[in-house]
């Protein structure tokens, strides 16, 4: 493996149970996303990190880089202020030199200093680290079905078998004026076949059905079409198939506390869909009401770890500021809550977000004050600047000489005028 900036040879970091290719002149550090997991384990985070594999690619002026580990072209992705390389086919990802920290900095609960990739693995991800995280488990449940096809043939070609049978059975039947025991068969195959029949199902597109024979998971039917399966077969959902179109849950907006303890009124909408439908069926015993509680838990674990609003340039994120982020932070809390039910969220996005009623007022008396505030500061500063600007033209152009008494003066009368809100009253003055 070379490096995509100097084709330096690729080494290996073997620190602290990783062993990580990375080139020691640029530290750029090429890693998979079990990997990257792993180091999330041995730190101290506040939320699971997101699989940048997940993150849809974006098209960039920049010429794409080639994956040092299979050849390759890599894509652009974009999360957090970082843009980083993966490869479609491996799914490796390339971390540039102090790319590393950035990706984690959203993930932790302390802002980690900026470094490079090696000297925070060092940091951050050693053994005494893992000593003091308490990492989230998955829900663990009794049911460990896994969805597998069932077994099933062409509708038609079943129907057209049934008929040639039923044929061969009218024949028995009619048979039977001569001969009594060929009428007996002819009615037993009516009854057989009529039996069969039961056999047959019709899907529409985006719709599966899970069967059981005698209580027993057998298979997952899916395909549009007419589809023939073993008569004892039934479907869990005899009267609706299951979905597997995308979905969109709205739960209604919510009150919760931010990290500062103000309550707020929060909505989210998670378009999602079934992935594994023995999952959902077997392992959850509503999968659409374990969605929505599951939702809400993992809302209200985000949003207490933020403030509502915070200043653009104090560095800390905010659910009103960083809205993306913590979509994407929302988006793979709920999946990893919901992936115990084979279900895959496409996408979860805040709706609606705003101060609850009994402190809205307040808030905003706030923000207005705030705002008064920092446009009085930009006026007081341009007006110095402007003050003093008129004392050194008139004391540089020899226009009138002042002395300490009048400048004051002066200061006065110019900083009363700029600053005030209403305009200036000339008052010219004709002698005395």
């Amino acid at each position: 493996m070379k490096c995509t900036k100097c084709n330096s040879e690729f080494e290996i970091y073997n620190k602290h149970g990783f062993r990580i290719p990375y080139c020691p002149e640029t530290k750029e550090i090429f890693l998979k996303f079990p990997i990257l997991k792993t180091m999330a384990e041995k730190m101290d985070l506040k939320s699971e990190i997101i699989n940048p594999n997940d993150i849809e690619a974006i098209n960039l002026k920049e010429t794409p880089v080639t994956c040092p580990a299979c050849g390759q072209t890599m894509e652009k992705v974009y999360f957090n202020g970082v843009v980083l390389d993966k490869c479609p086919a491996c799914q490796g990802i390339l971390f540039d030199n102090g790319e590393l920290g950035r990706f984690f900095k959203i993930f932790m609960k302390q802002k980690p200093d900026v470094m490079d990739n090696l000297k925070f693995i060092d940091t951050y991800c050693n053994n005494e680290a893992a000593q003091c995280k308490t990492t989230a488990r998955e829900i663990e449940i009794q049911s460990k079905e896994r969805e597998y096809p069932a077994s099933s043939m062409n509708g038609f070609v079943a129907l057209a078998f049934i008929l040639i049978a039923a044929i061969f059975c009218l024949i028995f039947t009619v048979s039977g004026v001569f001969f009594a025991g060929l009428s007996f068969l002819g009615i037993g195959g009516f009854v057989i076949l009529a039996f069969m029949l039961t056999g047959f199902k019709l899907l529409k597109p985006q719709e599966a059905m899970v069967l059981t024979v005698f209580g027993k998971y057998v298979g997952t039917l899916k395909g549009a079409g007419f589809h023939y399966v073993n008569p004892f077969a039934q479907s869990v959902t005899p009267f609706q198939p299951i979905s597997l179109k995308a979905r969109t849950l709205d739960n209604g907006r919510q009150k919760i506390n931010d990290e500062i303890g103000n309550p707020i009124e929060v909505g989210i909408i998670v378009i999602w869909e079934v992935q594994d439908t023995a999952k959902a069926i077997f392992n959850v015993d509503n999968y659409t009401n374990f969605l929505s509680s599951q939702s809400d838990s993992a809302l209200r674990n985000i949003v207490r770890m933020y403030p509502y609003d915070a200043p653009e340039d104090s560095g800390v994120q905010s659910l009103r500021g960083d809205s993306q982020e913590i979509s994407a932070k929302l988006k793979a809390e709920i999946q990893r809550s919901v992936k115990v039910a084979g279900l895959n969220i496409i996408d979860a996005k805040i709706t609606h977000l705003a101060y609850a009623p009994e402190i809205a007022v307040a808030m905003l008396q706030r923000q207005q004050a705030s705002a008064v505030i920092d446009a009085k500061k930009t006026i007081v500063e341009g007006a110095v600047g402007m003050v003093e600007m008129a004392l050194n033209k008139l004391s540089a152009n020899n226009i009138v000489t002042l002395d300490e008494a009048e400048k004051a003066k002066m200061v006065n009368n110019l900083l009363v005028t700029l600053c005030s809100n209403k305009e200036a009253q000339p008052i010219v003055k004709s002698g005395g």
